[in-house]
């Protein structure tokens, strides 16, 4: 269309939801009078090159609309449409002897959604979401054991952090390909072991665990105190939280020629940065095409 300035389509791997922003040239204001968008309209996004297979980015809702001059703009932004307004409302309820798989079965079926994912059988003797909203709740149950949650085309996705990091790499990204780059890596804040401990009032027990982070010999432990009802727990979430803490050891953006192939939750493997080369996860892809400067991806990634 002769009056798109820019698109700005941006994924991400976990507990938000896909947005994209499109700026829209209109010096004839027909954006700000018979062609004025409504709030809750429908876009359906694909991006890419002419005569190669396009990225689906779904459906977004529009929410935002903007209007600046000079020049006269106007930018329209949008969420993906799988967050409905249902999952923003605060919910109290309590979920008894039931695993992680089918407190998130309960969601997706409340909510229209298919299931995706392989989720470990941990079994729950309590949780309770209280005035919570379900998507929030969703993403601290995911992070809790170790999950990455998110809400895409019709479908609610649990994926087990360990097995998208020891995925296969989709693209090899050297120093020549990209356009700019920044990189940190940090030696403070890290945990070279994680200790869970919780003392059950009922039987009088207590249930602990200690996990060690492979590869970091010094540092601190990481003391977690919070309910465990069994083992099985207790080594989920020192787990969880010990990846949590040091996850972002080495972290970096990437910005290179647009590339649809490279979302959110995959792996790259990055060359040419001597020291700072590896297998990198990337956990936000923002792909903007713009009138102006062409197509770009700008990758926010860490090492894994």
């Amino acid at each position: 269309t002769p009056f798109v300035l820019s698109v700005i389509y941006t994924d991400y791997v976990h507990g938000k939801s896909d947005e994209i922003e499109i700026q829209l040239e209109d010096r004839a204001h027909l954006w700000k009078s018979s062609w004025y968008p409504q709030k809750g309209d429908l876009i359906t996004l694909k991006i890419g090159y002419e005569g190669e297979p396009l990225l689906p980015c779904g459906s977004f809702e529009i929410d935002e609309i903007e209007l600046s001059a000079p020049p006269d703009t106007v930018t329209i932004k949008g969420l993906s449409t799988n967050i409905k307004k249902a999952l923003r409302q605060d919910n109290t309820k309590a979920y008894e002897n039931k695993t992680l798989k089918q407190i998130a079965e309960e969601i997706a079926k409340k909510h229209g959604f298919e299931l995706v994912g392989e989720i470990k059988d941990i079994r729950i003797k309590r949780i309770t979401q209280k005035q919570e909203r379900d998507i929030a709740f969703l993403k601290r149950i995911a992070e809790d054991y170790g999950y990455v949650f998110k809400i895409a085309d019709g479908k609610l996705v649990f994926y087990e952090i360990g097995k998208l990091e020891s995925a296969d790499t989709v693209a090899v990204i050297d120093r020549k390909d990209m356009i700019s780059f920044s990189f940190r890596d940090k030696t403070y804040e890290l945990y070279r072991a994680c200790e869970v401990s919780y003392h059950d009032p009922k039987t009088k027990k207590l249930i602990m665990h200690t996990e060690k982070a492979e590869g970091v010999v010094k540092g601190d432990i990481l003391k977690i105190n919070e309910r465990c009802e069994n083992k099985e727990q207790a080594i989920a979430k020192a787990k969880a939280h010990l990846h949590n803490k040091n996850k972002m050891q080495t972290e970096g953006t990437i910005t290179l020629i647009g590339n649809p192939k490279l979302v959110a939750g995959l792996n790259i493997e990055v060359t040419g940065l001597h020291v700072l080369n590896g297998k990198y996860h990337i956990e936000t892809a923002k792909h903007t095409i713009d009138r102006t400067s062409g197509y770009k991806t700008e990758l926010e990634v860490r090492r894994v």
